[in-house]
């Protein structure tokens, strides 16, 4: 299994998801070859998405609700976090244990020495 994040999408162009080229930006203008969405049915890994529920930067309606629908993962391998608040994380204790709760399911839990 591969672990991609994706934080800020300036910071992570194109990191965020694999085979995704560096310019793609979910509903974009950018042309067809390197739209995120055309990339995004090829994704079949495990995926958790977690955004703010009140993103300027990808809102829920126009961003993050089309390229969590367009990922190929099957539904029981994706879920969809949404916090309260925008696109800079506000919610850094829930988003963790989310991934944490995320990661345990598909890695297994850490086994403490």
């Amino acid at each position: 299994m591969s672990w991609y994040e994706g934080a800020a999408y300036a910071e992570f162009a194109g990191k965020s998801l694999p085979h995704v080229p560096p310019l793609a930006a979910c509903r974009s203008r950018e042309p067809d070859e390197i739209d995120l969405l055309n990339f995004a049915p090829r994704v079949t890994l495990p995926v958790l998405m977690l955004n703010g529920r009140d993103d300027f930067t990808f809102p829920l309606p126009s961003a993050q609700r089309p390229l969590f629908g367009a990922l190929g993962t099957p539904s029981a391998g994706k879920r969809h976090v949404l916090f309260n608040g925008g696109h800079v994380a506000s919610f850094p204790n829930d988003a963790l244990k989310e991934a944490l709760e995320w990661l345990d399911r598909y890695l297994g839990p850490v086994a403490l020495k």
